[in-house]
């Protein structure tokens, strides 16, 4: 895999990301985050808000670095290829989706990230919370599983009411009570926040400037998925380099060749598709079918190479021995928390060939 499809800053931007990972993650640092009480290192999440990671994306204004989507969509691709836990990910979704939202009602969560803080986007894919007017402002209904929810500093709740949609930001403090920890497939934590009864003031958002804000931050998970793809690729072809049976590396066998090559397939599809919905997510761009199309190959190829990456490691990849269990599990984990695939192929549909949004076809 090469970043010949970077620009010289996005180009630099991964290979520092990309050694930074290298100098401490591996299968035994991994495990033992994933043991330990909180998930993940307050000492390396300190390390990437200095580089500016979690606000590389955010305006100027509130103290972030001013870059693009394309940009954060870097560091989060790092972050999947290291299979790196941590409200890294999320803060970034969280952050992207308030700043592409912008007006300035925001700045004051924005700015707290760019200092250093975390956040959790509560947006479920399948709707499962909804916001019904009630006096002067709003009453939720329904309950979500949000990664990292319990662990973040500000909650951004971005909902579908009747007609438009709300948004609003709380202090992750004021829903403790409402948080339940959960198991998660994967290393990345989850809870499920109940949010019956809850009532807030939010602005009014309109349905298109929601859609919208959702695709670009849910771009950033395709761009770890994407991440997750390249490693486990060129995991696999130095495994089958390495590997020897009956006196020669086991990717001389064609049956090998042909699993790498499915594999190298899979992960091409899901960068060229999230590559061209980076460039294309500019702000006001309002055109959100190219992402949805992006998160749903990330999603497919990520778990379609893990599966041959299993074949190719004849299993091993699957135990806790091996960094590639990580793969495995987050594959599947992430793919699930973009919601039912019908739903996501639906919403294509009404996107490509009802709205015809966009140049995709």
């Amino acid at each position: 895999m090469t970043d010949t499809d970077l620009t010289d800053e996005e180009a630099l931007l991964a290979k520092t990301a990309r050694a930074y990972f290298a100098d401490f993650v591996d299968n035994t640092y991994l495990n033992a985050q994933q043991a330990s009480p909180l998930g993940y290192e307050p000492r390396r999440w300190a390390q990437m808000c200095e580089l500016g990671w979690t606000a590389v994306n955010l305006p100027e204004r509130v103290g972030g670095a001013g870059g693009t989507l394309a940009e954060a969509g870097v560091v989060a691709r790092e972050y999947g290829r290291a299979a790196f836990a941590s409200p890294l990910l999320q803060t970034l979704r969280a952050g992207t989706a308030l700043a592409t939202l912008g007006g300035g009602a925001f700045d004051g969560t924005l700015a707290r990230i760019a200092g250093g803080g975390s956040a959790a986007l509560v947006a479920p894919p399948d709707r499962t919370v909804r916001a019904e007017q009630a006096g002067g402002g709003y009453r939720l209904t329904g309950s979500a599983v949000v990664e990292w929810v319990e662990q973040c500093d500000d909650v951004v709740l971005l909902l579908p009411a009747a007609g438009h949609w709300v948004c609003a930001t709380l202090p992750a403090a004021d829903l403790r009570d409402r948080i339940t920890a959960v198991p998660s497939v994967d290393n990345e934590r989850i809870g499920r926040l109940g949010l019956d009864g809850l009532r807030l003031v939010a602005s009014p958002i309109a349905p298109e400037a929601a859609r919208y804000a959702l695709a670009r931050a849910n771009l950033l998970r395709a761009s770890a998925m994407v991440g997750g793809c390249e490693a486990v690729v060129e995991q696999s072809a130095r495994y089958a380099k390495e590997r020897v049976q009956f006196g020669q590396a086991i990717g001389a066998f064609q049956a090998v060749r042909h699993h790498l090559a499915r594999m190298v397939i899979a992960a091409d599809a899901a960068r060229l598709a999230c590559n061209e919905a980076l460039t294309r997510a500019v702000p006001d761009a309002d055109e959100s079918a190219i992402a949805a199309v992006a998160v749903f190959a990330a999603g497919r190829s990520y778990v379609q190479i893990v599966l041959t990456a299993a074949q190719v490691h004849g299993g091993v990849g699957t135990t806790v021995e091996h960094i590639l269990h990580h793969h495995y599990l987050r594959a599947k984990a992430m793919q699930l928390r973009g919601g039912r695939r019908a739903s996501r192929l639906r919403e294509i549909h009404q996107a490509l060939v009802v709205r015809r949004e966009g140049r995709l076809w």
